[in-house]
């Protein structure tokens, strides 16, 4: 869910400054009570009413680790199984990783320069020939 913009949640704390109940507020804005008393607990704490950023879980390290490794593995052994691919990311110190993480790790490397895509804007693997439309 996005967070309101700050024009909203000024004119909200404005209208509870100038004397409006909390639920008039509420209702007036079409926000929730619990949202206006977020915002006046939030200025009270912090003096601003800016969203905080969201906090989704720990940086996903193994992704990075992989991301990292995956370029040159591919330059070494393009045509190497995904199950391959795993064995060799793990005897290179890595954590195993599913055959779906190294399959999803691998399409979201970025394409090299010049390289062909299919009209859906993937890339294209090699020795498939593109499909011309009739």
């Amino acid at each position: 869910m996005r967070a309101y913009s700050m024009d909203l949640r000024n004119r909200v704390v404005a209208a509870v400054d100038a004397g409006m109940t909390q639920p008039q507020v509420a209702a007036r804005f079409g926000v929730s009570l619990r949202t206006v008393e977020r915002y006046l607990a939030r200025r009270r704490a912090t003096g601003s009413l800016a969203a905080t950023e969201q906090r989704h879980g720990p940086e996903p390290r193994v992704r990075q680790q992989l991301q990292a490794w995956l370029p040159g593995r591919l330059t070494a052994a393009a045509d190497a199984t995904l199950e391959e691919h795993v064995a060799a990311f793990v005897a290179a110190g890595g954590e195993r990783v599913s055959l779906a993480s190294m399959s999803r790790a691998i399409a979201s490397l970025p394409p090299e320069p010049g390289a062909e895509l299919t009209p859906g804007g993937r890339r294209r693997r090699a020795g498939r020939p593109l499909k011309q439309k009739a």
